[in-house]
């Protein structure tokens, strides 16, 4: 226990749901529970990283302590995030839309990186392996966990990679502008239905040529949704 003036602040124990069995750990201790009396889940009264024991109560001699304190949410000594602590997270809509709007504004992106300083290279957007490269280098302004996803389909000669984000749920398939996308993107879908990797499909279509007339209605007309897998396509043009 640590001691304040005159108050002396108590240890807490907490389940690794968040549910508070006490705050008066060192004062009470016959109110101790090895497993929360709620949900069953094992208890603790210390930081797991650090092991510091968890601010309880502040006990003031003569007095009772009134309510119970909160579980905290992160360690005070080192920072650490407590079992319980639900990290927020953007809505699906929300996640879907800051990634069309990222993959959408990627032709300005290539734009801007032909002109470079000094006598240093353009960097080109020529294949599908560059294209693959520039978004593996973007996803992590928004994203935490991204994962490559290696594999060969049969419509492509080499190994493709494509990029799920897996706190989201999200596959990215990235793709030149070539014949045959609505059908590259109907095997690409059926293998995550099968592999069961993702809830969201976003087939990103690039079109250096503009060779896409109609981009929207392409988009729709890719686009799909059953109670396995949504797809959703992206059609973008320099």
């Amino acid at each position: 226990m640590r001691t304040t003036s005159d108050a002396v602040q108590d240890v807490m124990q907490v389940c690794r749901n968040g549910h508070v069995i006490t705050d008066l750990l060192r004062t009470c201790p016959e109110r101790a529970l090895s497993h929360c009396d709620r949900c069953g889940a094992v208890t603790l009264d210390r930081c797991p990283t650090c092991g510091r024991e968890l601010p309880g109560a502040l006990v003031v001699p003569g007095l009772q302590p009134v309510g119970v304190r909160q579980a905290p949410s992160f360690c005070s000594t080192c920072g650490a995030v407590f079992p319980w602590t639900k990290q927020r997270r953007p809505p699906k809509m929300q996640t879907l839309t800051v990634l069309e709007t990222m993959l959408r504004r990627l032709p300005r992106v290539i734009r801007e990186l032909r002109t470079r300083q000094g006598d240093r290279p353009p960097f080109r957007v020529a294949e599908e392996r560059d294209l693959e490269d520039l978004v593996r280098a973007l996803l992590p302004l928004h994203f935490d966990d991204i994962r490559p996803e290696c594999r060969t389909p049969s419509y492509a000669a080499c190994t493709r990679t494509d990029f799920l984000l897996v706190a989201e749920r999200i596959a990215v398939a990235v793709k030149f502008a070539r014949q045959k996308i609505r059908e590259q993107l109907e095997e690409d879908a059926a293998y995550y239905r099968r592999e069961g990797k993702c809830r969201t499909l976003v087939g990103f279509v690039y079109d250096p040529e503009a060779t896409i007339r109609e981009p929207h209605v392409f988009e729709s007309a890719c686009s799909a949704k059953d109670d396995e897998l949504e797809v959703r396509c992206v059609v973008t043009a320099p």
